[in-house]
């Protein structure tokens, strides 16, 4: 009992630590990656992350946590136990290709979506990518997105996922089929 206080303790300490770092260095600001290279690449699996958190995220109902971190990873939380349940893995590359910038998980824990220095084809093009929680799956991969994605955040009905892209403006998605709903590609930059 003691033990399982002080893990407790422990892992909202480390929450606390990465939600300070988040909000004093701020997010990464990079525009564009390079093609991500054809041949496997050895990684080691670590319970931690092994580079700075970029962003968490947390079900309805507060019993999963996720992190994404530029160390190519998104982990996926126990909250009331802060056991690792699960590293999800984008395709990666060397540099910062597979960086992870963005995480959410959806309003009933069931769906992750993740998205950063991702999916690029050589022409400026990234993407989302979408997991099913329960078994890690990738269940989709949304292309051709103009630029980084910066952040990802659900609708509390969990029935529209918005994208921020920096400079290239919003995306709007509905979740059933993950389509494009709405989209403004007039924001940042020069306006």
């Amino acid at each position: 009992m003691v033990k399982l206080a002080k893990s407790k303790r422990y892992f909202i300490k480390l929450i606390a630590v990465v939600i300070a770092f988040i909000t004093a260095f701020g997010l990464n600001t990079l525009t564009s990656a390079a093609e991500p290279p054809s041949e496997p690449i050895l990684r080691i699996n670590t319970e931690m992350h092994t580079a700075p958190i970029n962003r968490i995220g947390v079900d309805a109902e507060n019993k999963y946590l996720v992190t994404a971190s530029d160390d190519k990873t998104i982990k996926v939380w126990d909250i009331s136990s802060g056991k690792l349940l699960q590293t999800l893995r984008v395709p990666i590359g060397e540099g910062k290709e597979g960086m992870i910038y963005s995480v959410a998980i959806s309003p009933d824990g069931k769906t992750i979506v993740c998205s950063g220095w991702t999916g690029s084809d050589g022409e400026h093009s990234h993407s989302i990518y979408i997991f099913e929680r329960q078994t890690g799956k990738l269940i989709k991969q949304i292309t051709g997105l103009p630029n980084v994605i910066h952040h990802l955040v659900y609708s509390k009905d969990g029935r529209f996922l918005v994208a921020t892209l920096g400079e290239g403006g919003i995306r709007i998605y509905e979740t059933t089929d993950y389509s494009q709903a709405a989209s403004d590609s007039d924001y940042g930059g020069e306006s």
